[in-house]
């Protein structure tokens, strides 16, 4: 995953990309705003990855110690919102560049993603790779992939891609992804308030089709705007929303990769304080605009340096960057991660790349609910809805309980809404707001609230 920096004004144009998550159900849809989006050109110049690719060595299913999921919201954070972004959908003023350089950005916005245009379709920054690796980092993944391997096979498997993942326009064959045995994706749609991956509408699309679970992630650029601004471009330029086969919103963030040109430092020149605000700026909007806490991607020495080892943002779901280790160092306000991602070395049937693919696992200790999302229905209509969970896929027993749920539901300890929503006034409309939770048997828990429209 990746970041950008920040430094102008807010991108104008109308989002390029929609997609529009099923709520409740096992496939996603999305929709294309741009008819040029669909078969998208290629970047102009392929990027190189810095450093060697290496690998942590992995664990069995335990993979840290499980969290209690009841650590303290962000401070600032408001609650969800009760009612979530519309569906409709945005015109765009024009197809996307080759660049990824939103459609009608100002001439300094089109400048800055086309000076960066190598760097953003990596999935990581160099700094990080360099980092990950460290001095004996390549050694260490040589003599330790065959073990890895097998390993995590024992694991819930995942990837994560970018524009670097399809050189000369390859598409990733996402058939070829799940018959490998990976279950989730993220793929790094936005950075900063410039730049759109070209490739990842079909990427997205592809890896629900083919049942995997994915996530759209976000590269933050913390000095060009605020956090605020950067989570509205993220959710409005992909229109995410919650349900079907969606894991929440992800923000990338981390070295700043553009230091010889904006002249700052690993922090993007911004002091501890500010970098704290900048992040819950960011939570606190993209959980107003999507209902979900997102997940926060990084690594313990950035996040302690550049944030101060705050605490503040452990309601976040954590996906740690760690290689070269039996067991990755937490940043400061976790005591467990969700995500792993232990490898950037991977080879992945379907995916050609010049470089290694990164890999991650789940954290089999943690629930991973899937938000079903918004639902809605007549009454005397009968429903069926299975709540998802990461830790299913892992064999895990999870017991479920679920409140406000309209009138003749109820939800089985499996996961299971079931009934027949009881008739109301004809022609009235009732919402109700449900609350699902799921605990595993180490005692780990999460919870989804949503709202459940009914009609009749």
């Amino acid at each position: 995953m990746r970041i950008k920096p920040s430094g102008g004004a807010a991108a104008v144009a109308a989002a390029a990309l929609a997609v529009l998550f099923i709520a409740g159900g096992s496939a996603a849809a999305i929709h294309v705003v741009s008819a040029g989006f669909g078969s998208p050109p290629p970047p102009t110049a392929q990027p190189a990855r810095v450093a060697a690719p290496v690998t942590a060595t992995v664990p069995g299913q335990g993979g840290g110690t499980a969290g209690s999921g009841t650590a303290a919201a962000p401070a600032g954070t408001p609650g969800p919102s009760a009612t979530r972004p519309s569906t409709a959908t945005p015109t765009p003023s024009s197809a996307l560049t080759p660049s990824g350089a939103v459609p009608g950005a100002s001439p300094a916005l089109a400048a800055l993603a086309a000076s960066r245009a190598a760097d953003e379709a990596l999935p990581h920054s160099p700094q990080l790779l360099h980092e990950l690796a460290g001095a004996s980092g390549t050694a260490r993944a040589a003599s330790s992939a065959a073990v890895n391997q097998a390993a995590a096979l024992a694991t819930v498997r995942g990837i994560d891609v970018a524009s670097f993942q399809h050189p000369n326009g390859a598409a990733i064959s996402w058939a070829s992804v799940a018959r490998a045995g990976y279950k989730f994706a993220a793929v790094k749609t936005t950075e900063g308030n410039y730049y759109i991956n070209p490739y990842a509408i079909r990427d997205v699309v592809s890896a629900m089709s083919a049942g995997l679970y994915a996530t759209l992630y976000h590269f933050a650029i913390p000095n060009l705007t605020s956090g605020a601004v950067q989570a509205q471009f993220a959710v409005k330029s992909s229109k995410y929303r919650s349900g079907g086969r969606a894991l929440p919103l992800m923000l990338d963030i981390e070295y700043d990769p553009y230091v010889s040109t904006d002249h700052t430092n690993e922090c993007y020149g911004l002091s501890t304080t500010a970098m704290r605000t900048w992040i819950s700026s960011f939570v606190s909007t993209a959980r107003s605009l999507t209902g979900q806490y997102p997940v926060i991607y990084t690594t313990a020495n950035w996040w302690d340096t550049c944030t101060g080892s705050s605490t503040a943002f452990g309601a976040d779901p954590m996906w740690v960057a760690a290689y070269g280790v039996s067991s990755p160092p937490m940043p400061a306000g976790w005591k467990a991660y969700t995500f792993w991602q232990y490898s950037s070395g991977g080879t992945v049937a379907g995916v050609v790349t010049t470089g290694g693919t990164d890999l991650s696992y789940f954290n089999a200790g943690q629930v991973g609910l899937i938000d079903p999302g918004n639902q809605s229905g007549k009454g005397g209509a009968k429903v069926g809805l299975q709540v998802a969970s990461l830790d299913a896929l892992a064999k895990a027993t999870l017991t479920f309980t679920a409140s406000g749920l309209p009138k003749g539901l109820s939800i089985t300890a499996a996961g299971h809404i079931t009934g027949t929503i009881t008739k109301g006034t004809a022609g009235a409309v009732k919402t109700y707001r449900v609350t699902v939770t799921a605990k595993n048997t180490a005692g780990a828990t999460a919870s989804a609230t949503f709202n459940w429209q009914v009609t009749g």
